[in-house]
């Protein structure tokens, strides 16, 4: 008998890949977007099997009654919505795409978000087009700065930092680069810098972060780091929001430290009860302050879903 597979957002999956899975296992698709559905369906359907999405997070009070689930599936970088601990003391085997740096190496859509965060924050894209389509033709309110021979700091120099890097060059700007990995920052592209974490924050006009989250990165630009910014950058988060604090963020944007920031990723956006207007990010936006926030679309694209996808799907067929 086919173990049975449950598949969160299942229409994202490339039609090859699904029809993989079905021949090795029983393929049943989840609309679950709280925990409480997902449990019920994974009990329901006595699954062996779980392909997660990033909505709902993957831990003990969701699994403590599913006796039966052998595999945990997700195809996302970060694990962040994973306790990870737990599903292994559970013996429960983790695939997640963290695990295919290789075969990963040429996924950019998430530095292609991070390069339209802040084009939309420089030039104040979003409230222009909005003043745009209450009737108003008047760029008065929006005097942009130009990136062109501005200093760009990447914090995390692996696949996405090297790519934002050449985002830069390509743009005319001097690049910095800090990494805990030495390896990454041993020999530089011409352009580009190595400097401390310090150094990068005061010597900035724009300061992106690409480093992952964990117990080391987490509140790594903290209300101190946020201080030693230099006066009026710009900061994009397209990592995860545990990495910054929020309300520092905003305290710099109303004083100006801050010219603006952008982010794809909210802390707390995978807790059950998470709700964007509560964030104080969302809440400065309304506010009218230079704040651009988008919904952890980072790697969103077609080709990036079918990518990530097929790579997780085919490495769970050949552990099955």
């Amino acid at each position: 008998m086919k173990p049975v597979a449950l598949v969160v957002e299942s229409e994202f999956y490339p039609p090859d890949s699904l029809r993989k899975l079905a021949e090795k296992t029983t393929v049943i698709t989840s609309k679950a977007i709280t925990q409480e559905r997902l449990r019920i369906e994974l009990l329901q359907n006595d699954a062996e099997i779980l392909l997660c999405g990033l909505g709902i997070t993957i831990n003990q009070s969701l699994l403590d009654m599913v006796a039966n689930i052998k595999f945990l599936v997700s195809p996302a970088t970060g694990t962040n919505h994973l306790d990870i601990n737990y599903l292994e003391s559970r013996n429960i085997k983790v695939i997640h795409l963290g695990q295919f740096t290789d075969q990963i190496s040429n996924v950019f859509s998430t530095a292609e978000l991070t390069w339209s965060l802040l084009l939309a924050v420089v030039r104040k894209i979003i409230p222009a087009q909005t003043s745009v389509t209450l009737g108003n033709f008047d760029r008065g309110p929006f005097l942009g700065i130009d990136l062109s021979g501005r200093t760009l700091g990447i914090i995390g120099f692996g696949r996405l930092g090297r790519r934002v890097a050449d985002y830069g060059l390509a743009f005319g700007m001097r690049v910095i680069v800090c990494d805990t990995d030495e390896a990454k920052i041993s020999k530089l592209q011409g352009g580009v810098t190595a400097k401390n974490l310090d150094e990068l924050l005061e010597m900035s006009d724009v300061v992106t972060v690409h480093a992952p989250l964990n117990s080391k990165t987490e509140g790594l630009l903290d209300r101190a780091k946020i201080l030693k910014i230099k006066p009026g950058a710009v900061l994009i988060n397209t990592s995860r929001g545990e990495l910054v604090d929020e309300v520092s963020i905003v305290e710099a944007l109303k004083t100006g430290k801050l010219y603006g920031f952008g982010t794809d990723v909210l802390v707390g956006e995978n807790a059950e009860n998470f709700s964007a207007t509560d964030s104080p990010l969302v809440k400065a936006a309304l506010q009218n302050l230079n704040v651009v926030v988008t919904p952890h679309i980072g790697g969103w694209t077609k080709d990036a879903v079918s990518t990530t996808r097929s790579l997780v799907v085919d490495e769970l067929l050949r552990q099955l």
